[in-house]
């Protein structure tokens, strides 16, 4: 993995989400499902707007405190502050805002985990920044790679003060 650049944000956007409560493993088999209920209601919805939406995935809880069968994992799409939505059982809505720090990486789906370390061992806990009590995520820029060793680029978001 070669070291990401990374720069300071102000995010603030609504997303719409569908919530998986379980491992990271089980969240990733469950993954392409969640995508598939998240983009039929959006596209049913008019919410898609090209070039535009992006997906995400929030981290709600720490994966060191938390038991693994308890972790909270959202799959998300951006939406517009203008849209209206009925928010059924699985399908909410909920908005990010404030300060990020942005890694820019360029990344396989096996170089995640290393990533997130170096956000957080790397970056936060040796830099100048302090965390902020909110939840990390991931944003695609582009379609994450299919295929272990192809590449995707993903921005990761660290909440800072």
């Amino acid at each position: 993995m070669e070291k990401p650049s990374i720069t300071i944000e102000n995010f603030n956007t609504r997303v719409i989400y569908v919530r998986f409560k379980g491992s990271y493993i089980a969240f990733r088999r469950n993954s392409r499902k969640m995508f598939n209920q998240l983009l039929a209601f959006a596209t049913e919805n008019h919410l898609i707007i090209p070039d535009v939406t992006k997906v995400l995935t929030i981290y709600h809880d720490n994966p060191f405190i938390t038991a693994s069968d308890q972790l909270r994992t959202s799959l998300a799409m951006t939406i517009s502050d203008e849209a209206v939505i009925d928010e059924i059982h699985e399908i909410n809505v909920m908005r990010i805002s404030g300060k990020y720090g942005v890694g820019h990486f360029e990344i396989s789906p096996k170089e995640y985990e290393e990533a997130w370390h170096y956000m957080y061992n790397e970056w936060l806990f040796k830099g100048k920044e302090k965390p902020r009590d909110s939840f990390p995520f991931e944003l695609y820029v582009t379609e994450p790679a299919k295929r272990m060793y192809e590449k995707s680029f993903t921005d990761i978001y660290i909440p800072i003060e």
